[in-house]
């Protein structure tokens, strides 16, 4: 990349951008940042926004700790750009849609192409998936029957779970999202009624049929994600995801996420990779992405965290600045992220235009702008 902005042009840089900004504002399908990034480089020739997402896109694509957040109140449209995909930062990496994923709408569908072509997201539909036909049968029908699932015939139950296995990745193909985030919670309380019967061999056997068509075993390029409870999956089934994502809400120290992958590490130990070979901790940690919770503490970037070194942060900047510690050895996680972040769309007392300034951040810290 040739254009990395020196120190000495940054304050006429800022006031041309200002300048330009404000005249373009009306046209422009998103809120325009003051200094304009590509993952870690600053984009100086403003005009040739061409260029600009093009190196987004191959930044995207390159190795790096992601930017993940499970994005809700999606309508695609509205006079503020908070509820839509537009609206969020450039750099973000994947977002899980927490509603308004199965009947996108004209309006979703543009905001999500947009967003996917343009700037090189990767969008995922997500729900908490603990009985056979979570989410996708049709109302009015029992959802054991209408898959065909059978409690005492193990031949019925992985028929049924690949046949709804299929129906999930149909409606990803219809709508062309990204993958699938499979929230799995067996050991947490639920709001609604569940009987879990997908725990055991259930689980087993629709991750089996996901990764045929989503996942790094499935060649496709489309995502296969574990959210809530990636430590009670099989460690047969750990090569099937590309991502295991922790719900470190409320986290307070890096000790907690340390131990929060030192979960993984012993539910993965015997795990494999696609190719056979015995999975490192190393690639564990590379796939590992750590969240919290903007739904209650967007306000803040989260709760009072500390470091390693015993430095107080937020929480959020404290995942971002968290990495793994593999036998003396520092190395990279998978990245970090929110729950709904769009609380911190607009916080009082933050810059003119900058929106998500704790996301933001995050971005900055795991891969910094070259200044």
């Amino acid at each position: 990349m040739k254009t990395i902005l020196k120190s000495k042009n940054i304050l006429l840089l800022a006031g041309i951008l200002f300048s330009w900004v404000s005249c373009q504002d009306a046209l422009n399908p998103e809120p325009i940042d003051p200094l304009k990034k590509v993952g870690s480089i600053y984009e100086e020739t403003v005009g040739t926004s061409e260029d600009y997402y093009a190196k987004l896109r191959a930044y995207k694509e390159s190795d790096h700790a992601v930017s993940f957040c499970w994005f809700s109140e999606w309508t695609g449209t509205g006079a503020s750009l908070q509820n839509t995909m537009q609206g969020l930062p450039d750099s973000i990496d994947i977002v899980s849609m927490w509603g308004g994923w199965k009947n996108p709408g004209e309006a979703r569908l543009k905001d999500l192409r947009y967003c996917q072509e343009v700037k090189g997201i990767k969008a995922l539909t997500v729900f908490v998936m603990l009985d056979i036909g979570d989410q996708i049968t049709p109302e009015g029908e029992d959802k054991k029957k209408f898959w065909g699932w059978i409690d005492d015939d193990e031949t019925a139950k992985r028929i049924a779970c690949e046949k709804y296995a299929n129906a999930i990745c149909d409606t990803i193909e219809k709508y062309n999202y990204d993958g699938f985030d499979l929230d799995w919670e067996p050991s947490y309380a639920q709001p609604f009624n569940t009987e879990k019967n997908l725990v055991g061999t259930g689980i087993t056997y629709i991750v089996n049929a996901l990764s045929k068509r989503l996942g790094p075993k499935s060649g496709t390029g489309k995502l296969l994600v574990i959210d809530g409870e990636p430590e009670l999956m099989p460690d047969t089934l750990a090569c099937a995801f590309d991502y295991y994502i922790s719900q470190a809400y409320a986290c307070r120290s890096y000790s907690n996420l340390d131990s929060r992958l030192q979960k993984i590490f012993n539910a993965f130990a015997d795990a494999k990779n696609v190719d056979g070979t015995p999975m490192t901790r190393e690639q564990i940690a590379r796939k590992f992405i750590v969240t919290e919770n903007f739904e209650s503490y967007a306000l803040q970037g989260g709760v009072t965290h500390t470091t390693r070194d015993g430095r107080t942060v937020q929480s959020l900047e404290g995942m971002a600045l968290w990495n793994p510690v593999i036998n003396g050895k520092t190395v990279r996680k998978g990245g970090c992220g929110a729950f709904r972040p769009g609380f911190e769309y607009k916080i009082e007392g933050t810059a003119i235009n900058m929106t998500y300034p704790a996301m933001r951040k995050s971005i900055q810290i795991m891969n910094p702008a070259v200044y």
